[in-house]
């Protein structure tokens, strides 16, 4: 088996900063944005043994020592990730594992359609699409087993939301066309899903942890049913963004990482998640603002997770990708999540 390898070493700089993407690079990199992608592709290619094509330097060649066969001149673009998947296809890949977001996953959608099984190993802003791993590791335990015959090709829709919307707090989830990913177990991640009207759930659910949240230091992740809680409070919090609330007030919107870790520090606080719909990511996808850093400051205990019933039933399981994997372990296991008023529902969490 050859594995095609390619890294946008820029994808989910955005996170942590709170940027909505990584679209627009000199911004993520003037506000002290991190590099995410290198860490990842070197977690994915520890001690994996494949026959890997890759590119040059930071798009690849400075993770694996497969062989070079394409190199970028200056700093690299989306361009260069699909004259890559280009060249990749002309030596006969049997499938392309590419370390980035949504946004790569489109570019190389774009060149290799319904051609290789391609697969994501996650590291950006938003991930959406339905052919990432779940994390570096375990896209590393997707490829060995698709070596031995084991892992099923699948097709999977490739999705983004708009960065522009995104910015401006409105979620837009476009559908580009259906490729053929790998999957292993529940190694694989599902394509986020938008749920018909569940104001009722999302109401009942509101006005239970609106009334917890009257008191304390709060953070509250992005979502509607989150947002609800805001509303219920007659707090303006956002769909998208990270909001800290304190004894009811907002003390912080949209906020990042630093911010964040200021608005809680020297209190006792808890952290408010949903996971994304059907996909069932907790941390890691789209709420990278609440980093590893954020969540051992708050405690693995002082986490609660919420969602609808009819979300939770078409989540087949929940996951974590913090970056930070004695973290995700700690967190892993089964857990509550608030499905009512005062009503909760147990479900795993696989890191």
């Amino acid at each position: 088996m050859r594995i095609g390898f390619v890294v946008n070493p820029y994808a989910g700089m955005g996170g942590k900063i709170g940027l909505k993407g990584t679209d627009d690079i000199e911004e993520a990199l003037r506000r002290g944005g991190e590099f995410v992608a290198p860490g990842r592709a070197r977690e994915f290619c520890r001690d994996l043994d494949a026959d890997i094509l890759t590119c040059s330097s930071s798009m690849g060649g400075d993770y694996t020592e497969g062989k070079i066969v394409y190199e970028p001149m200056g700093r690299t673009t989306a361009d260069d990730t699909r004259r890559a998947c280009r060249k990749f296809l002309a030596e006969g890949v049997d499938a392309i594992v590419f370390v980035g977001g949504d946004g790569t996953a489109r570019d190389i959608y774009e060149v290799v359609g319904m051609s290789v099984p391609i697969l994501g190993i996650p590291a950006g802003v938003k991930m959406y699409s339905g052919v990432f791993a779940v994390n570096p590791p375990a896209g590393r335990e997707i490829v060995r087993g698709f070596m031995r015959g084991d892992a099923e090709v699948v097709e999977r829709e490739i999705m983004d939301a708009s960065e522009r919307a995104y910015i401006n707090d409105e979620f837009v989830l476009r559908f580009f066309g259906s490729a053929r990913s790998l999957s292993l177990k529940y190694l694989l991640q599902n394509a986020k899903r938008i749920f018909g009207s569940e104001n009722d759930a999302k109401r009942e659910i509101a006005s239970f942890l609106s009334l917890i949240c009257r008191r304390g230091t709060f953070v509250l992740g992005p979502g509607g049913t989150l947002k609800e809680v805001g509303k219920q409070m007659g707090v303006d919090k956002t769909l998208l963004g990270v909001d800290v609330i304190e004894n009811g007030v907002l003390v912080a919107k949209d906020a990042n990482e630093r911010e964040i870790l200021d608005a809680i520090s020297g209190k006792h606080a808890r952290i408010l998640v949903s996971p994304l719909g059907s996909q069932g990511c907790v941390f890691g996808r789209g709420n990278q603002q609440i980093s590893s850093n954020v969540i051992k400051r708050v405690g693995v205990e002082n986490i609660i997770i919420v969602s609808t019933p009819h979300k939770l039933m078409h989540t087949p399981v929940l996951f974590v990708d913090t970056g930070d994997n004695e973290l995700n372990r700690n967190i892993a296991g089964v857990k509550q999540v608030i499905v009512g008023f005062g009503l909760a529902a147990r479900k795993e969490i696989i890191s």
